[in-house]
């Protein structure tokens, strides 16, 4: 089926530059070494474009889970709001709010880089209250209600794309997941007993759909709706 035909009505007219498809593959993480070797030989050309590093991200959701509870039900338009932030520290970071907002295949992420950083040994109740009153307004409406900590993850992230940079392919790998919800202060010893995947994400602008399903339909593993934090708060959730 195109990825076309996965749009609601409302998004396929005149979309937005920002707004682009993501299809993710998921794999064993015993096939990792395979996952480089499809990427290095694809025919679309795959080069490097970034090292490798950690990527963290402190999910945030309403006090129902809301964001969750979007995605199990399989609505296709559904948001997430994170803290992203990159390298092995957990103190004295200085993260973005992300907000992913997503309809199917077709989604955008807005980013604001905050003006100061953050200490995640201190409280939630401290952290929160610092975001909030560092933030621009729009996004203090988002935290008047998505203001839960639920998840902590990071990963290992690979960064490939085609050689004029259409399409950007990112290889995930040895996640590490925290429950946030029970606890006054950052989780950071007890870990969710979560599969360690390996994840393809194909990225593309909306203009480039077409190729973005020539380049997914070579790789072997088949396509997956695949959710770091759905995975990891479902596997806290027990």
């Amino acid at each position: 089926m195109p990825i076309v035909d996965s749009l609601v009505p409302d998004q396929q007219a005149d979309p937005e530059p920002d707004l682009r498809y993501e299809i993710k593959l998921v794999c064993a993480r015993y096939r990792l070494s395979q996952a480089r070797f499809w990427i290095r030989l694809h025919p679309a050309g795959f080069v490097v474009t970034y090292p490798p590093r950690q990527v963290n991200s402190l999910y945030l959701d309403t006090s129902h889970l809301r964001s969750l509870n979007d995605n199990l039900e399989g609505l296709s338009a559904r948001r997430k709001l994170r803290l992203r932030w990159y390298g092995t520290s957990m103190e004295d970071i200085r993260p973005s709010l992300e907000l992913k907002e997503k309809c199917n295949l077709l989604g955008r992420k807005k980013q604001a880089l905050l003006p100061c950083k953050l200490d995640l040994a201190l409280p939630w109740a401290d952290t929160l209250k610092t975001i909030h009153a560092v933030a621009a307004p729009p996004w203090q409406v988002l935290l008047q209600t998505m203001n839960q900590p639920t998840l902590l993850n990071h990963y290992q992230r690979e960064y490939y794309a085609t050689q004029d940079g259409a399409i950007r392919v990112t290889l995930d790998y040895a996640q590490v997941a925290y429950d946030q919800r029970l606890t006054p202060r950052p989780n950071l010893r007890v870990q969710v007993p979560i599969a360690d995947a390996v994840v393809i994400e194909i990225k593309t602008a909306a203009q480039s759909a077409e190729r973005l399903q020539e380049v997914a339909d070579w790789f072997p593993p088949s396509r997956s709706r695949n959710s770091k934090y759905v995975q990891g708060l479902l596997a806290a959730l027990g």
